[in-house]
């Protein structure tokens, strides 16, 4: 075999594992799969959604609602979910130097910790942000009040509340 079949054959190996790495997977006879790992659209990108149940909530670029731990602190901003909170209630990540786009919150409230873990969490009106990972879907509100401690967020970083009749 010569050099430039195997350099060939290699190639179309590694070009193979990549794809199938990236893939989001479907299952059997059905729609995708979600991704393992929750990505947003290029850049972070966080909206104000109007709910029925709880007003304006804070979504993120796929749709995801956004909650705050009222065991974390605002002043100053620290978090304080790591190890199998974190699973539960993954924290929405920054990529320093990527870009910020944001619609209806306002970019004043918008800011970054650094965790426990090194990574680098937004937060909102000083509070860190996460994802319930038993949110069935995007704009599910399911994690609201868990464990009396856990509430979407709204864009000033506050505690979302149903509106008032």
């Amino acid at each position: 075999m010569s050099a430039r079949t195997l350099a060939a054959a290699a190639l179309a190996a590694v070009a193979a594992i990549v794809l199938t790495a990236c893939g989001g997977g479907t299952a059997p006879d059905g729609p995708p799969t979600a991704p393992e790992t929750l990505a947003a659209p290029e850049g972070t990108v966080l909206s104000a959604n109007s709910t029925a149940q709880l007003g304006t909530v804070v979504i993120d670029g796929l749709g995801w609602t956004l909650y705050r731990f009222d065991d974390d602190t605002a002043q100053p901003p620290a978090s304080n979910c790591a190890g199998d909170c974190a699973t539960t209630w993954p924290p929405v990540l920054a990529e320093p130097g990527s870009p910020l786009t944001v619609e209806g919150v306002d970019q004043a409230a918008i800011g970054t910790i650094t965790r426990q873990d090194g990574g680098v969490q937004l937060t909102i009106g000083g509070w860190p942000v996460y994802r319930y990972a038993a949110d069935p879907a995007p704009g599910a509100t399911d994690g609201h009040g868990v464990g009396g401690k856990w509430f979407a967020v709204t864009p000033t970083g506050g505690r979302a509340e149903a509106p008032a009749s």
